[in-house]
């Protein structure tokens, strides 16, 4: 599996390529505002067809570019169900006042815990139902390659926001705790924000994970 680590919109957001040598068949993992070059330049290269776009909450900064690259590619948009009404009307939800607008949203799949995303033989994500940072916040893990894309819930030595609404700081703490630090220690993080990182070393740096799951 090769991950293609990507950054776009005015929050810097991360969004992540994925794809591997069994086919040409590729999954992104967020959309932020104006991802579709970047996302376009690297489908190109590498002959690869976008299948699916996999939100990992509905947050405007991690879906805005979506519609365009649907356009582009014809890809599916998938988010948690209870993620969804954030997407059917993006401006009322943007939680901050925008100069730009962002177009509605209707999803093509629905993510469930415990969902398999399959994008290449041999080759799925799972879905990890974590909300805190919202409702429908999901993580989506490959136990193959030991790799978790943890959205805004957990970044290198921080966690997210649990104070916007639809946040809930119990929620937050149970899923890191009890979802996200169940994997093993040797598992890569690739957060929604920042550089990427391991379970061990947030169980030995974090601050949030050190001092208030205690």
């Amino acid at each position: 599996m090769k991950i293609i680590s990507l950054e776009a919109g005015p929050l810097a957001t991360r969004f992540y390529l994925i794809h591997t040598d069994a086919s040409n068949y590729a999954v992104l993992i967020d959309a932020p505002l104006d991802c579709a070059e970047k996302t376009m330049y690297h489908l190109e290269k590498h002959n690869l067809e976008l299948r699916i776009i996999l939100l990992t909450h509905s947050h405007w900064d991690h879906f805005a570019g979506a519609p365009k690259l649907k356009e582009l590619t014809g890809a599916a948009i998938a988010v948690h169900t209870l993620d969804e009404y954030r997407l059917l009307d993006p401006m009322k939800h943007s939680i901050v006042p925008l100069d730009f607008e962002l177009s509605p949203i209707k999803p093509d799949v629905y993510l469930q815990e415990e969902m398999d995303i399959l994008f290449a033989d041999y080759s799925c994500f799972q879905v990890l139902s974590t909300p805190g940072h919202t409702e429908g916040s999901v993580c989506f893990v490959e136990k193959n390659k030991k790799v978790i894309f943890t959205g805004d819930t957990l970044f290198k030595n921080s966690v997210g926001r649990y104070d916007f609404p639809g946040g809930n700081y119990e929620d937050l703490k149970n899923s890191i705790k009890n979802k996200i630090l169940t994997l093993p220690d040797d598992f890569t993080i690739y957060p929604g924000h920042g550089m990427k990182t391991t379970i061990a070393d947030e169980k030995k740096y974090n601050p949030f994970i050190r001092f208030e799951l205690d």
